[in-house]
């Protein structure tokens, strides 16, 4: 009798973080012989997954909605995919598919659960009466088994501590992994003695990432030091009620020493002529730009917050400083743009951090360690 080909369904809100983010991990899981399924809303990123060797399946659904009937039907349809197609795991990645994903993948008794609540989002942030609904639904969500991976231990505590999960389901893996060959000093050349110090923003472009922050700061530091320059990189995320308008940033263009420029899939090229990586973010998960800055070897200035405080070891590979805090920030660049030696220290310490702790191969070896708790593999 042959045996049964496993199957892994991934489920995420977007294909292009899949891609992106988790190739990776589904290759490695193609590769150990199991049939993978990646399941999202349709971009332009579902036909790279395909031409990657997997199978890509769309599942349009919105992230911000809110309508009761459409948000059933999404776990009604979930739960007939997984009828159908009856894997031996699913992994769910962001707050809907967790959610949602999970209370179909329950109801259609799909063997192995496995969610990563990637930080605690919009709704925790803001508080009141939505962050009540959603602590009930992610309580509903985890009320039974299921495995549960957070990416700092400030994310995995909140939940033990206002017992939305009980402590023997979760798992603590800091971020995503990133490709340390690829993310790497030497692939992309670097400009000897730049003129310039360049501070560098990259991410979706919210509030909540501290945008309006560093734009503050840059003209800051740039009075004080006009051998300064500031770059933005990333879109508006309309997804998000918290997304920074275009016309806003279409503004920036009046001020010289501050350059936008729109979302970039390989993000090395302008890493590699920066000076210094800045998130001054309110609240993460485990941020990959930052991850992958310190990997290049750039120094980090980023906030002493959930995630971003789990990047960056103070005075070691970076400084941390409170969050919307505009002058602290601004002192940190300012530091920074006076000391290059300080810089080369700072990124030298982050690159052996992002090779120790945050290289791809050990994120998944850890993660396919969760699979072998739902499943024999």
């Amino acid at each position: 009798m042959v045996k049964e080909q496993k199957k892994i369904i991934f489920v995420y809100n977007s294909a292009r973080y899949l891609y992106n983010f988790r190739l990776s991990l589904m290759q490695s899981m193609k590769k150990r012989g199991w049939q993978v399924i990646a399941v999202s809303p349709y971009d332009k990123y579902a036909e790279k997954i395909t031409h990657a060797g997997l199978c890509f399946l769309e599942l349009p659904f919105k992230r911000k909605g809110q309508n009761p009937l459409k948000d059933l039907r999404l776990i009604f349809r979930l739960a007939q995919f997984y009828a159908h197609e009856k894997p031996t795991i699913v992994h769910h990645f962001t707050i809907k598919p967790v959610i949602y994903g999970t209370l179909a993948a329950r109801y259609s008794k799909v063997p192995g659960i496995v969610n990563l609540v990637p930080g605690l989002g919009y709704a925790f942030s803001r508080g009141g009466y939505l962050k009540h609904i959603v602590e009930k639904m992610y309580r509903l969500a985890f009320s039974t088994r299921t495995h549960v991976i957070f990416q700092n231990p400030d994310d995995l505590n909140h939940f033990i501590r206002r017992k939305l999960v009980r402590p023997e389901q979760t798992h603590l893996i800091c971020g995503s992994g990133i490709d340390t060959e690829f993310y790497s000093p030497d692939r992309s050349p670097q400009e000897k003695d730049p003129p310039q110090t360049t501070f560098t923003l990259a991410g979706r472009m919210i509030w909540d990432k501290g945008i309006a922050e560093f734009v503050e700061a840059a003209k800051i530091v740039h009075a004080e030091n006009k051998e300064t320059q500031f770059f933005l990189i990333g879109d508006p995320d309309y997804g998000n009620p918290n997304s920074v308008s275009e016309i806003w940033l279409e503004n920036l263009q009046y001020t010289d020493f501050i350059k936008r420029i729109g979302h970039k899939d390989d993000i090395r090229p302008f890493l590699a002529q920066s000076s210094v990586a800045v998130l001054p973010s309110y609240r993460e998960g485990a941020p990959r730009f930052l991850i992958e800055a310190a990997s290049m070897g750039k120094p980090i200035i980023t906030t002493d917050v959930p995630g971003c405080r789990d990047i960056v070891i103070h005075g070691q590979n970076g400084l941390l400083v409170p969050k919307k805090n505009v002058t602290r920030l601004a002192q940190a660049m300012l530091a920074l743009a006076d000391d290059p030696v300080k810089r080369q220290q700072m990124g030298s310490a982050g690159r052996e951090r992002a090779l120790n702790v945050f290289n791809e191969r050990l994120v998944i070896r850890k993660t396919q360690k969760i699979y072998a708790k739902c499943a024999d593999i």
